[in-house]
């Protein structure tokens, strides 16, 4: 019976079980041309399964733009993923962790090209994509690195540099 009862210590989780960024913002530079980088804000909740994984849902929207005179490229991408984290430590409340999700991303685009010509092109889209991720805890802080890769034709890939205030999940 000890030998039982030391066992399911050993399992024991140390974190909290959720854990939830209320507000993640960002800076985001999009592989596409035409169109500069931007902004993103979102919020993710995750289960913390044991002290090394977790598993999430992230909602994310970011806003890209470039303008001169003559026009502007305004981009936005909305997005919905399942996210997992693996924590390479488990010791503390400060701990690095790689991630990888996939999701559903939606994209739109206005081209305004006022040459006197006066004209305004938009556009819209759909994808899956994944996001693989890196980043690291402090506490109440969580520093994201994240490539969101969108596998729609046309479609422009962005890194994300995040920066969350998370409630919960704490040792």
């Amino acid at each position: 019976m000890t030998l039982l009862t030391l066992s399911f210590s050993l399992q024991a989780q140390d974190y909290g079980p959720i854990e939830w960024d209320v507000l993640r913002l960002g800076y985001v530079i999009p592989s596409g041309d035409g169109v500069g980088a931007g902004i993103a804000i979102g919020s993710e909740v995750r289960y913390n399964i044991s002290n090394t994984l977790s598993a999430g849902l992230r909602a994310e929207f970011a806003l890209f733009g470039s303008g001169d005179l003559e026009g502007a490229d305004i981009g936005a991408v909305g997005s919905y993923s399942l996210i997992g984290d693996y924590y390479f430590q488990t010791e503390s409340n400060k701990r690095a962790f790689a991630g990888f999700g996939i999701g559903t991303f939606g994209g739109a685009s206005v081209t305004v090209d006022d040459g006197m010509g006066g004209e305004i092109e938009a556009s819209g889209d759909g994808s899956i994509g994944i996001i693989p991720r890196l980043g690291y805890e402090l506490g109440f802080l969580r520093i994201t690195g994240e490539y969101n890769l969108l596998f729609a034709e046309g479609s422009s890939n962005y890194i994300g540099i995040q920066l969350g205030f998370t409630i919960g999940g704490r040792r």
